[in-house]
């Protein structure tokens, strides 16, 4: 009830913080950040995150290089992945932006180069941590939108990696993912009890596929693709493969919709900065339908509208 009531006065609270917080506090820029956000107004709420970097709440601490921040077109630009790897995977996209102006180089989790190389735009690769190439500017990629000048309808949802898809068996394939990396810092907010998502195996005509591995394992009674997915461009191939994806808020939800495959994601009541603006639909992604937890602690009025939805996708 508190959460909901702080919503439903978030316009007071916001002009509360104005009036009593100063404006080089990076807590109240922070957190004014996300009602930018949520209202609609992508490039200032872009802005006022960068200052959870202060607090490290926000991407990562500044690239170790003498070059600036990138600001306008110039011939080698170094685009930061940061964050997990769905905020690697959401904000490798805007490679193909930059390169308008420039070549790109792009700098992230050795785990996901040979993905992020499917990249139109995407000139070469470079894994964090490794010696940086020369160049002239860089862009943290969490930031991109707004250095770029960015707002929700200059956003691109269409597919931007590329994997050739895995075959299956005749049928509705839909593949499920009930839980993310355990070290992410909201991660208790986007937990679930995982027999709501193995519930929707029992409906009719649907083939389904287990897409979690390393961590929450159980046994399931479907087919179990956590050998399989040894890489990120088998998994890839796997997700461009499918029908459909059904997940928690994970980094295989962005690699599926970032491929084009329909994607349906179960999203808590304290949504992460992507999914700030109210609505089913994102900017962010043509194939993505949210499902959000309406009230805290509740997830089985998700789950029944998804259960509802999936019925009458199987029947058409």
């Amino acid at each position: 009830m508190a959460l909901k009531l702080a919503i439903e006065g978030e316009a007071d609270w916001s002009e509360r913080i104005l009036r009593e917080q100063p404006q080089d506090d990076p807590r109240a820029v922070f957190n004014l950040g996300w009602h930018d956000l949520r209202h609609g107004h992508l490039r200032a709420g872009m802005d006022k995150l960068s200052a959870g970097r202060i607090l490290n709440v926000f991407g990562s601490p500044p690239l170790q290089t003498p070059a600036p921040i990138w600001r306008g077109p110039n011939p080698t630009i170094l685009l930061r992945l940061e964050g997990g790897l769905g905020d690697q995977i959401v904000n490798a996209r805007f490679a193909t932006t930059l390169a308008q102006y420039g070549r790109v180089v792009v700098v992230g989790d050795a785990k996901l180069l040979d993905l992020i190389r499917t990249i139109d735009g995407v000139d070469a690769v470079v894994a964090e941590g490794d010696p940086l190439p020369p160049h002239d500017y860089w862009v943290p990629a969490m930031s991109a939108a707004y250095v770029l000048k960015m707002e929700y309808e200059d956003l691109s949802g269409a597919p931007y990696l590329h994997a050739t898809p895995r075959t299956f068996p005749k049928g509705f394939n839909v593949g499920l993912r009930w839980a993310g990396n355990p070290q992410f810092e909201h991660e208790q907010h986007r937990k679930f009890d995982p027999s709501l998502m193995l519930a929707l195996a029992d409906i009719p005509n649907v083939n389904c596929y287990s897409l979690q591995r390393d961590t929450d394992l159980l046994d399931v009674p479907f087919t179990d693709l956590r050998g399989e997915m040894t890489d990120w461009t088998a998994t890839a191939s796997i997700l461009a493969g499918l029908d459909l994806v059904i997940t928690s808020d994970t980094s295989i939800g962005h690699c599926a919709a970032a491929l084009g495959v329909e994607t349906w994601i179960v999203v808590p009541v304290l949504p992460y900065y992507m999914w700030a603006l109210p609505g089913q639909s994102t900017p962010w992604y043509d194939t993505v339908t949210l499902y959000r937890q309406q009230t805290y602690g509740d997830w089985a009025a998700p789950f029944a509208q998804i259960a509802t939805d999936l019925q009458a996708r199987v029947a058409l």
